[in-house]
Order: C-alpha cells, then sequence, then structure tokens
C-alpha cells in the first residue's frame, strides 16, 4: 500500500477483521511522548493502526474501504 506519509504502523490483520462488520473508522489523537499521533480505531474503540499525521490516517481508512470520522 502507498502512503503518503510512509507510516509503518498498519495492522492489516485488524483492519481485515471489521472489512464486513462496520464501515466507520474513529480518527483520534493520541500523546505519544512529546508528539502527537492519530489512531484509526472501530467504533468500539479497538486501535487498528498509529500514524504520524491525520492525512495519513484518513487515507489508511479509506484504503480499506472504511468511513473515516474525526474523534476529539
Amino acid at each position: 500500500m502507498n502512503n503518503p506519509a510512509g507510516d509503518k504502523y498498519l495492522y492489516n490483520e485488524g483492519f481485515a477483521a471489521i472489512a464486513n462488520a462496520a464501515p466507520v473508522a474513529y480518527i483520534r489523537p493520541l500523546l505519544s511522548g512529546n508528539s502527537i499521533i492519530y489512531a484509526v480505531c472501530t467504533a468500539d474503540g479497538t486501535q487498528l493502526a498509529t500514524f504520524n499525521t491525520q492525512e495519513a490516517a484518513f487515507f489508511a481508512a479509506r484504503q480499506h474501504e472504511l468511513e473515516p470520522m474525526y474523534m476529539h
């Protein structure tokens, strides 16, 4: 998969597990050390992947046919 930020934290088995069950993915910011990363999560809060940018998280969700939504 080609993603714009070059992130390598994609958990394919996680995305595959929900591919037929839920079309929504929540993108939420997480504090990691001194920086903010962005997690792609299912509706029940299961974390599927983390990325350095929101754009990369959205890109990955769309690549896996999920509808990304921001979570505050």
